[in-house]
């Protein structure tokens, strides 16, 4: 696993933070969700399958995968499990991806219930034994989250049959579609979130970070109108937001004013650029700004777009495209 999903997870992994993304995700902003209401699961979710020719069940192969955050939410009425994929990147196999981490989640349940039903073996049916799972055994909904933060929009399939089907099917493709089950991605795509407003953690100052994080003059106004919280700003956050405006490592170089597990942005972005440091804030957000707009010019550049047309549509000028398109070309 990579340094920043290390970060990201850890973020996302408080209690309070997990809740009011769910609950601004799923709920729009409504409490639904409660902190004291989340258990922390391990990440790791194992299942064997056995050969079908060993009647022992001791031959077969294991499935093993690891989420980015699980947490079993005890809504009182029933136990539901919820999880959160985080992606810096598209993942154009996303609906099977998150089809199998849920699949693994409710064949695990079967497993786990299993268990303890073994260990009473009163009154079970063949039919029950077969299936490792009694008529009356009920399955906790799996919930996932993908948190997408790339800069690039998300142009992957949102659900399974926009892997499978074209956008224009025809009529064999019509009559087989209703016999298979869809599965749809939630999808987070954060950069082009509407409203922040839903959210009431610090989940809101940092998203809207990752909002601006291509406008350096914007980024630098939030941080004034919303200083109360950059002075004293979680560490967790602060370095979560390092990854997010693709700063990771300016903001592990420089000094971070940590007290008693909060920093000081607002100190921390004033004293780099007073002493004019090569490695500062400025240039670290220049540097953001140029890496992301250099992916949006290249996926520009491959479908035959001139520098004219890319600079109007990133409503940038055409010497800051010519640049960057002369620098890509000189690595």
């Amino acid at each position: 696993m990579s340094k920043n999903n290390v970060i990201v997870n850890k973020w996302l992994s408080q209690k309070g933070r997990f809740a009011d993304l769910m609950n601004g995700c799923l709920f729009q902003g409504q409490q639904i969700v409660l902190p004291d209401q989340l258990e922390k699961l391990d990440r790791e979710t194992d299942l064997f399958i056995p050969d079908k020719l060993d009647r022992k069940q001791k031959k077969g192969r294991g499935i093993q995968r690891y989420r980015d955050v699980a947490m079993r939410w005890n809504n009182k009425a029933e136990f539901t499990i919820l999880a959160i994929e985080n992606q810096e990147r598209i993942h154009y196999a996303m609906p099977v991806r998150t089809m199998i981490y849920d699949g693994l989640s409710y064949a695990e349940q079967i497993e786990e219930a299993w268990k303890d039903e073994e260990k009473n073996k009163q009154n079970i049916a063949s039919e029950e034994f077969l299936s490792h799972f009694r008529k009356t055994d009920r399955l906790y909904p799996v919930i996932t989250l993908v948190f997408y933060y790339g800069s690039i929009p998300w142009d992957g399939s949102r659900d399974l049959y926009e892997m499978i089907f074209p956008k224009e099917i025809d009529g064999s493709d019509a009559k087989i579609r209703k016999y298979i089950p869809n599965y749809a991605v939630n999808l987070v795509d954060v950069e082009r979130l509407e409203d922040t407003t839903v959210f009431q953690t610090d989940l809101q100052y940092v998203l809207n970070m990752i909002k601006y994080r291509e406008k350096k003059e914007k980024i630098l106004e939030y941080v004034e109108e919303n200083k109360s919280y950059f002075q004293h700003m979680n560490v967790d956050s602060y370095r979560a937001l390092g990854v997010f405006l693709n700063s990771e490592k300016w903001l592990a170089e420089n000094n971070i004013f940590e007290r008693e597990g909060e920093t000081d942005m607002c100190k921390a972005l004033e004293e780099i650029f007073e002493d004019g440091k090569e490695k500062g804030i400025e240039e670290g957000i220049e540097k953001g700004i140029d890496g992301k707009l250099k992916e949006l010019i290249s996926r520009k550049l491959q479908k035959g777009k001139d520098p004219e047309t890319i600079a109007e549509e990133l409503e940038d000028s055409v010497d800051t495209i010519r640049r960057l398109i002369q620098e890509m070309s000189a690595v």
